[in-house]
């Protein structure tokens, strides 16, 4: 029986995604919350949802064990630069020209993926596939301690990270290229969030196991340290930081999770700073997310770009910094733009453009951040009926919700 109403006495305890407070230099992991959960499951005692979920994420890991390790050698499209090791991806939303005998240069519909660009005749699908197997055989470790499981994360990270014949350069110089335009495009660093927001937590779960080796654990942090310096002083990185949408804010992101890992706390505040600063450009006066409301997927980018600042607001806590109830002079704040969005749940219709409606789980992992880290009781009261929605669907669905299936692996939290 899923209890929704428990969450009620509970959301200051919360955390989805992203905290702060590790005594390890975890990123998108809270290590308390997960012993708690750990330990609940091995003593038989963890809620139905939670053991269903745990039950499928070993059940994932297995058939990773049998997965082929991803590596950049493995696309057919050759990366600009004649380099294999460069990534390499396609804009999703780009298509050939009507116009041009040769379809070039490519043009852009902004919502409609172009299937085309999803191919294994470059990396996408690759990083996917490392990140997500990566992500699900290193928590599947954690949880079981299941040695194989460990080694076969090692052997993916060893493989796209480390082995020489094998291993990505550590930057994005051709994400999310345009066929027609030789130029590298600023916006393709958008691709490697997942690397800062998995890798670290990653090693993190693997420094117990006797197969992770200091000379792993030192490369390691060499490859992310040569990133973080491609993301700061490169002329696309610089690009990208200047963004003042989803993707400055989630270029922030990379540079403070990766500079919280590596220890640059200096770099950490500066960050911040900027995406404190970026608010005001970012929303009008009523919390809308101005460059968001205008994609086609408007519901959908807003929340996308809500989950960049808010998992930036956790490292803001180390910095000393509080986000969470920052305003900005003009009044601009998190709780602006969020609030804008949460009317969604109560029934309103949602105004704006979006191809795929307003779904409320998007909402869901920001709402429960909101609720972990300020004292607004509003908030836990909004995540109980977003909650209480996904739950209804899931019943008349039959299927668990995904977002409500990972949080119950990261949360003592029962519902």
């Amino acid at each position: 029986m899923l209890k929704v109403g428990k969450y009620r006495c509970a959301f200051a305890l919360l955390v989805f995604s992203v905290i702060a407070c590790f005594s390890a230099p975890s990123v998108q992991l809270d290590t308390v919350q997960l012993a708690m959960v750990k330990q609940k499951i091995h003593e038989g005692v963890a809620s139905e949802r939670t053991l269903a979920a745990y039950k499928d994420l070993l059940g994932n890991a297995e058939q990773l064990l049998t997965m082929e390790n991803p590596t950049v050698m493995d696309k057919s499209i050759i990366p600009p630069s004649g380099n294999q090791h460069d990534y390499l991806s396609i804009g999703r939303y780009w298509w050939p020209n009507p116009e041009t005998k040769d379809g070039l240069p490519w043009i852009r519909k902004d919502g409609k993926t172009n299937p085309e660009t999803q191919t294994d005749a470059v990396d996408r699908n690759r990083l996917s596939d490392m990140t997500n197997g990566i992500k699900n055989l290193s928590l599947a470790y954690y949880f079981s301690e299941d040695e194989r499981y460990a080694q076969k994360t090692i052997s993916i990270i060893k493989t796209w990270f480390l082995d020489e014949d094998t291993l990505m350069n550590p930057n994005l110089e051709f994400a999310q290229s345009v066929p027609g335009n030789p130029e590298g495009r600023p916006f393709g660093i958008l691709d490697g969030r997942a690397i800062a927001s998995i890798i670290p937590d990653a090693i993190d779960m693997l420094s117990t196991s006797p197969n992770w080796t200091a000379d792993y654990d030192l490369k390691m942090t060499r490859w992310l340290s040569d990133y973080l310096k491609w993301l700061t002083e490169s002329d696309l990185g610089k690009e990208e930081g200047e963004q003042e949408n989803n993707h400055g804010s989630w270029y922030r992101f990379q540079v403070a999770s990766l500079a919280h890992y590596l220890g640059d706390k200096p770099l950490v505040k500066k960050t911040v700073e900027l995406t404190q600063q970026s608010l005001d450009r970012q929303l009008n006066s009523n919390g809308g997310q101005i460059h968001e409301l205008a994609r086609t997927r408007s519901f959908f980018y807003s929340c996308f770009n809500l989950e960049a600042l808010t998992n930036i607001a956790v490292f803001g806590d180390e910095a000393g910094m509080d986000m969470w109830d920052f305003e900005s002079e003009e009044g601009k704040s998190l709780a602006l733009a969020i609030n804008y969005l949460t009317p969604v749940i109560g029934g309103q219709d949602w105004a704006h453009a979006s191809l795929h409606g307003a779904d409320v789980s998007y909402i869901v992992p920001i709402l429960a951040r909101m609720s972990a880290h300020t004292d607004a009781n509003e908030y836990s009261k909004v995540l109980t009926k977003a909650i209480a929605i996904l739950v209804k669907k899931e019943r008349e669905t039959g299927s668990m919700n995904k977002v409500l299936q990972e949080l119950s692996l990261k949360t003592t939290i029962g519902y």
